[in-house]
């Protein structure tokens, strides 16, 4: 599952969730637009914080060829 539906399933703001990942805002944005991935330490920091919904073969799926 893709971050940006993780949280409009859970009906979360990318600042709450920068928030609960002690991140900026601007961060998440980048996440969830795909203008950049995540490091891979914040990787695991996201699939914890959503149950293991996103992961890495999400991002990996996400960011395909650009990197």
């Amino acid at each position: 599952m893709k971050l940006a539906e993780w949280l409009v399933l859970r009906g979360k703001s990318q600042a709450e969730f920068s928030r609960d990942m002690e991140v900026t805002q601007p961060c998440v944005h980048f996440w969830v637009n795909g203008i950049q991935p995540p490091s891979s330490i914040n990787m695991m920091r996201i699939y914890r914080l959503t149950g293991g919904k996103v992961g890495l073969k999400d991002w990996c799926e996400e960011f395909d060829g650009q990197i």
